[in-house]
C-alpha cells in the first residue's frame, strides 16, 4: 500500500537571543502522512472555526513526523500542534521539558494538500433558508443604512473642514481667532466617527458571516461553484469575501480551475436571497 507524505520546511517561532539554546532542538522539516483522519481533523476543526467566528484553532494532534538535522533522526517525544484558519494550516511543536511551542512551518493554502482535486465540501447554494434568516437580513440592512449615513457624514464634515481651510489661506488676514478651533472641532469629530465607522463595518462583516452560514452553512475557506440559470455560465470559486447590498450577497475569492485546482483570477458570484425566499 502506497503512502503520501507531505514534507514542510520548519523554522523558529522566537528568534530572540532568549531562546538561543531552543536551536539545537528545533527540526528542520516535518512530515505529515496525507489521511482521512487528517483531513477529518481539518474540517472539524475548520467547523469550530466557522460556527464560533474564530480567526484560528489550535489542536494537539499526534502522527506528526519532525525530522533534526543535528541528530539525523526523528523526534519521537516532540509534542505537535494543528493550526487551522479558514483557508491554511500549519504545524507547530515543542520537545520536551519546554512548555510552549518553539517551532512551526509556514501556513500553506488547505487545498494544497488535497489529493486529485478534492473539496472540503459540497455546497449548493440553491438550498437557501431565507425565512429562518429573516431577522439577521433585517439588521443587516438597518446596519447598512447606519453605515451610509456616517460615510455621507465624514465626507460631508471633511468638505466642510477643507473649504473653511482654503478660505482662511485665501485671505490676507486670519479669518477669526475661533477658525483654528473649529477645524479643530471638526478634526476631532471625523477622527470619533471614523472610529465608530470602523467598528460598524466590523460588526457588519461578523453578521454577514453568520448569515451566510445560516443561509448556505458555508464558511470562508469552502469551495463553491455556482451556475447561472438566466446564461448558464459556470462559476468556481474559493469563498474569500463577501459583500452584502440590496437583498444580493456577492461572494468573491480566487477561481477554481477545470482541474479541480486553485486557480489566480479572482472570481465572483451573485445570489438573489429573495428568491423563492
Amino acid at each position: 500500500m502506497s503512502h503520501q507524505i507531505i514534507c514542510i520546511q520548519v523554522s523558529e517561532l522566537n528568534k530572540s537571543s532568549l531562546y538561543m539554546h531552543h536551536r539545537l532542538t528545533t527540526p528542520s522539516l516535518c512530515l505529515i502522512e496525507y489521511s482521512d483522519d487528517l483531513m477529518a481533523q481539518i474540517e472539524r476543526a475548520r467547523q469550530v472555526l466557522l460556527s464560533n467566528e474564530l480567526e484560528e484553532v489550535v489542536l494537539k494532534v499526534t502522527g506528526i513526523n519532525w525530522f533534526f538535522e543535528l541528530t539525523k533522526r526523528y523526534g519521537h517525544n516532540t509534542v505537535s500542534y494543528l493550526h487551522v484558519t479558514p483557508y491554511t494550516i500549519s504545524f507547530s511543536g515543542l520537545v520536551p521539558p519546554n512548555k510552549e511551542p518553539y517551532f512551526i512551518t509556514p501556513y500553506i493554502a488547505t487545498t494544497d494538500i488535497l489529493i486529485d482535486g478534492c473539496t472540503l465540501k459540497k455546497v449548493e447554494l440553491d438550498k437557501r433558508r431565507y425565512t429562518l434568516a429573516l431577522s439577521m437580513v433585517k439588521e443587516l440592512e438597518v446596519k447598512e443604512v447606519e453605515l451610509e449615513e456616517l460615510s455621507n457624514l465624514i465626507w460631508r464634515l471633511d468638505e466642510v473642514g477643507n473649504s473653511i481651510h482654503e478660505l482662511d489661506n485665501s485671505c490676507i488676514n486670519s479669518l477669526s481667532a475661533g477658525c483654528d478651533s473649529t477645524l479643530l472641532s471638526i478634526n476631532e469629530e471625523i477622527n470619533h466617527l471614523e472610529a465608530r465607522l470602523e467598528k460598524l463595518e466590523l460588526y457588519i462583516e461578523k453578521l454577514l458571516r453568520r448569515l451566510v452560514k445560516r443561509l448556505f452553512g458555508i464558511g470562508y475557506g469552502d469551495w463553491l461553484t455556482h451556475i447561472s440559470a438566466e446564461t448558464g455560465n459556470k462559476v468556481s470559486l474559493r469563498f474569500e469575501h463577501c459583500s452584502y447590498h440590496n437583498k444580493v450577497i456577492t461572494f468573491s475569492g480566487v477561481g477554481i480551475t477545470k482541474a479541480g485546482k486553485v486557480g489566480k483570477r479572482y472570481q465572483s458570484i451573485s445570489i438573489d436571497i429573495r428568491k423563492e425566499g
